[in-house]
C-alpha cells in the first residue's frame, strides 16, 4: 500500500475537523439549530469543502453510525458460536453498551436521537435500518434459534426482531433520560434476559 501523499493527509484531517467540530456543535446547540455556515466557520473552511466531504449534516450522523457498526463486526467474531442464542444476544448487547457507556457516551448519544427524531431526517433512519451490521447479527442468531427450536414457534421472525430490536433502543434512551445512577450494561441484561425467557420455547 503507498503511503498517503500531503494532499490526501490534508484531506483526511480537514474530513475530520469538520466531523469532530459538527458533533460539538449539535451538542452544544441541538441537531436542528446549527447550519451547515455555522460547522464551517468554525473550521474556516468553505460550504463547498464540507459538502465535498458531507453530503448533509445528517450524514455526519451517519458516520458515527458507520463506526459503531464496524465494532460490532469485531465483536461478533469473538462471540462463541456454540452458545445458546439467547447467550449470544446477551454477549452482544453487553459489550454494546460497555462501548456506548465508556467510548460513544452519552452526549453524542443524545445528539444521535435527537437528530433522529428531527423533520430534517428521512423517515427510514439509520438507526432502524435492517441494514445496520448490528440488526444483521442479531437476525442470524434469531434464525438460529427458531430453526434450532429455541424460541416460540407462534411468532413470527419479523416479530422477535423488533422486540429484540426495541430492547436495545428503549434501554439506551433511559439512560439518556435518568441519572448517573442508572447503570446501562446492568439495566439492558436484565431487561433483555426476561423478554428472551418470555420468547423461548417452552421445552427449553
Amino acid at each position: 500500500m503507498n503511503p498517503l501523499t500531503s494532499r490526501q493527509k490534508k484531506a483526511l484531517e480537514t474530513r475530520e475537523k469538520l466531523l469532530k467540530t459538527s458533533l460539538d456543535l449539535f451538542n452544544k446547540h441541538g441537531f436542528e439549530h446549527v447550519s451547515i455556515e455555522q460547522i464551517t466557520k468554525a473550521c474556516h473552511v468553505s460550504k463547498g469543502t464540507f459538502y465535498t466531504y458531507f453530503p448533509s449534516k445528517y450524514d455526519v450522523i451517519l458516520e458515527k453510525f458507520k463506526e459503531l457498526d464496524r465494532f460490532y463486526s469485531t465483536v461478533e467474531k469473538k462471540i462463541d458460536s456454540s452458545l445458546p442464542t439467547s447467550e449470544k444476544i446477551l454477549t452482544l448487547y453487553q459489550e454494546q453498551m460497555k462501548y456506548l457507556t465508556n467510548v460513544v457516551g452519552k452526549d453524542l448519544l443524545r445528539t444521535v436521537y435527537t437528530a433522529a427524531m428531527t423533520s430534517q431526517v428521512e423517515q427510514d433512519h439509520y438507526l432502524i435500518s435492517p441494514q445496520r451490521k448490528i440488526f444483521q447479527i442479531i437476525n442470524t442468531y434469531l434464525e438460529d434459534g427458531i430453526r434450532l427450536g429455541e424460541f416460540r414457534q407462534d411468532l413470527q421472525l419479523t416479530q422477535v426482531q423488533a422486540i429484540i430490536q426495541r430492547c436495545m433502543r428503549a434501554n439506551v434512551y433511559d439512560w439518556l433520560i435518568h441519572n448517573e445512577d442508572f447503570n446501562l450494561s446492568v439495566e439492558m441484561a436484565q431487561f433483555t434476559a426476561i423478554v428472551l425467557e418470555g420468547l423461548k420455547a417452552e421445552n427449553k
